[in-house]
């Protein structure tokens, strides 16, 4: 029984930050609720168009953490909006992709990779070729007022010389989780709904009008038509191409 004590006591104190007592969102922070039995993100400045997915934007040039590194966006709820002893997680999808100044693209010009490190120590990083490390992490606990309010590191490093300037996004999402057997990681449990996916756009020293445009270009990415609104189209084009042979032969 002892053995099994240690662990929970260690668990204990990394989810018994002060911030648990706050009773209050902070201004740029991700705003976490549940709706419908569902995680839900709110306070997103932009949406994309096709997805819907929110848009949170962060600075690498903060200085919160260094000249390449921030922890904000924070993760943030009201009280009450979970049970005591929730745990929240993200789970890192997709890959990493860079502003051009004209597009976005899956080419980065220095083998930038961007890192996230958990609650329990995960480390999550994401390439152009996609997902390394951690696939999902800790982001925190509800305390007794039923609320989370944690900030997370996240790193941007090249392999060599210093990350580019420009601008970079990455995609995550949330979800409901248990600590796992060994209680250094934790493990989806399907209490609450994932999220729906999210975006994260970091600036890297461009101008607010450059940074703008990017956050823009992400935003402005067109629905693709459902396969129904193709039917109806070609439906369409059809009926027009009947109507001027018809014309034609008149």
């Amino acid at each position: 029984m002892r053995k099994l004590i240690a662990p929970l006591v260690i668990a204990a104190g990394l989810f018994s930050a002060p911030a648990f007592a706050e009773d209050h969102l902070h201004a740029g922070d991700i705003e976490i609720e549940i709706e419908n039995g569902q995680l839900g993100t709110h306070g997103a400045g932009h949406y994309q168009d096709g997805s819907g997915y929110a848009i949170f934007e962060a600075d690498f040039r903060d200085l919160a953490k260094g000249p390449y590194a921030t922890n904000s966006p924070g993760f943030d709820s009201h009280a009450d909006v979970f049970d005591q002893g929730d745990i929240i997680g993200y789970q890192a999808i997709g890959a990493l992709w860079a502003w051009n100044g004209a597009s976005w693209t899956s080419s980065v010009l220095n083998n930038e990779v961007i890192t996230l490190g958990g609650n329990l120590g995960e480390t999550s990083s994401w390439t152009v070729a996609g997902v390394t490390g951690d696939a999902i992490g800790t982001l925190g606990q509800a305390g007794s007022g039923g609320n989370i309010h944690e900030h997370l590191t996240f790193t941007v490093s090249t392999p060599s010389g210093l990350p580019t300037e420009g601008a970079y996004y990455i995609t995550l999402q949330l979800i409901s989780a248990d600590l796992n057997s060994s209680f250094d990681g934790i493990v989806a449990n399907g209490k609450y709904a994932s999220s729906d996916p999210f975006y994260l756009v970091f600036n890297n020293g461009l101008s607010s009008g450059e940074f703008h445009a990017a956050v823009h270009g992400l935003a402005d990415i067109a629905p693709v038509p459902e396969p129904s609104s193709y039917a109806l189209l070609l439906l369409g084009m059809g009926v027009i191409g009947w109507q001027l042979r018809r014309r034609s032969q008149a």
